[in-house]
């Protein structure tokens, strides 16, 4: 069988390092950790479990420090990894990487899932990436100062899912923390864009830093920037500076541009953007994240049958086409019962809601609607809503709210919400133990 390295560069991991080098017991015959320059434990924590260890000092180029790990790896097969990444399907991962190498040849790299937490509570996604990150390391390099591709040093690449799925932290930080990521991506991406002006990925990718920064008017200069880089002709894949655009840049550029637009006040604007996109018919536009987006800029124009229909759609192409988790299921859903509700249609609107937790069951929009609602008019929760609903989420929404109500003497809401529990036993038993809470401190 052949052999597999992993090879890691890391600076200052010592939080991160140890979940990732235990995910990859028992997958690699070897790992090979590249240190740019730890002040911390990270190096002795790659000893540790018997990491090859090696040094690279930093020159903001994540290319010639991978391709120094490159260098020291000995296995026919290589996996990048990041220290904050972990391997989540770790039973089942040898066996995909080897069934990966028994049917393509070294011209092929393989790609794995990888779920990213993106922010903090309340407003954290799950955002879902298809990267390249396995490939046969004596035909191949990395390319790019920064979100560094994977090139052939001879042929044509082509690429395969190799179902192997990570998780990763990096990005679960709030949008002002001091060492952001973003913050860091952004200087060596400036140097990038004035290196390659006319490369779409990298402005692309410069759209996503400020994005990531709720710096929006900077975000639409870049995403623009690269939109303009791209040769879009009807029936025909989007070319940019080397060769065809792949599905996620051209999903992920237009969608931010769009929520960005949104966001800085130029909803009509990001209509229009989506439109044009819509007629071209290309790759971009047939995923969830891209009908959503659509949902939502119609309904910030007020333009209710046009917001439906596009969360209808999203809904249709399904989890399977989701960048963003969600888009495709729980939060189209949601929003959908927004828009019930707005056409005073509550009914339908508990439908939607209902069907929203049947795909996240402690999704915190959904829940707090419901009991909104239960707060603002006489409502019967459906059976079904209650049961798919998660109980311990669902109670600590409805018993805070509940002891809000009480606290500040709205007492005809907190009856409401009370007898909208009655036909959940438990959560009707938890907001009668709170009014006893609540009466024996007021005595």
């Amino acid at each position: 069988m052949p052999t597999i390295s992993a090879v890691l560069i890391v600076r200052n991991e010592e939080k991160h390092l140890e979940r990732c080098l235990l995910s990859l017991f028992g997958v690699v015959d070897e790992i090979v950790v590249v240190d740019t320059g730890s002040e911390d434990n990270t190096e002795r924590i790659a000893r540790s479990y018997g990491a090859r260890i090696g040094h690279f000092p930093w020159v903001d180029d994540f290319s010639a420090a991978r391709n120094t790990a490159l260098h020291l790896a000995q296995g026919d097969y290589v996996l990048s990894i990041d220290a904050d990444e972990w391997i989540e399907n770790g039973e089942e991962a040898k066996t995909l990487l080897h069934r990966f190498v028994q049917g393509h040849g070294p011209e092929t790299v393989g790609t794995v899932e990888i779920v990213s937490t993106v922010g903090t509570a309340p407003e954290c996604q799950e955002v879902v990436d298809h990267t390249e990150r396995f490939f046969h390391r004596v035909s191949c390099r990395f390319e790019g100062a920064i979100h560094e591709q994977i090139m052939l040093f001879n042929g044509s690449k082509q690429t395969a899912s190799t179902g192997l799925r990570l998780g990763h932290s990096g990005y679960a930080q709030p949008t002002n923390a001091p060492d952001h990521k973003a913050l860091r991506n952004l200087k060596i991406l400036r140097k990038e864009v004035e290196r390659l002006p006319d490369d779409e990925y990298c402005w692309y990718q410069l759209g996503k830093a400020f994005f990531s920064l709720k710096d929006y008017e900077a975000a639409i200069e870049a995403f623009q920037t690269a939109l303009a880089r791209i040769r879009f002709t009807e029936g025909s894949v989007p070319q940019g500076r080397l060769g065809g655009v792949s599905r996620e840049v051209l999903t992920g550029a237009l969608v931010s541009l769009a929520y960005a637009l949104v966001n800085t006040g130029k909803p009509q604007e990001a209509a229009a953007l989506l439109k044009q996109h819509l007629a071209l018919g290309h790759n971009g536009v047939f995923w969830s994240d891209f009908h959503h987006a659509r949902g939502y800029v119609h309904l910030m124009l007020g333009n209710l049958p046009e917001s439906r229909a596009a969360y209808l759609e999203s809904l249709r192409l399904g989890q399977d086409h989701e960048d963003v988790r969600g888009t495709g299921s729980f939060s189209s859903a949601y929003h959908l019962g927004l828009l019930s509700e707005a056409e005073d249609n509550l009914p339908e609107a508990l439908k939607w809601y209902t069907e929203s937790l049947r795909c996240k069951c402690d999704y915190p929009p959904v829940l707090s609607r419901c009991i909104d609602l239960a707060a603002e008019q006489n409502i019967v929760f459906p059976i079904d809503l209650l049961e798919l609903a998660d109980r311990e989420a669902f109670s600590a929404l409805y018993l805070k709210r509940l002891r809000h109500f009480m606290e500040n003497n709205l007492t005809a809401a907190a009856s409401r919400l009370i007898q909208a529990a009655e036909c959940s036993p438990s959560l009707h038993g938890l907001c009668k133990a709170s009014l006893v809470h609540s009466s024996s401190h007021t005595d």
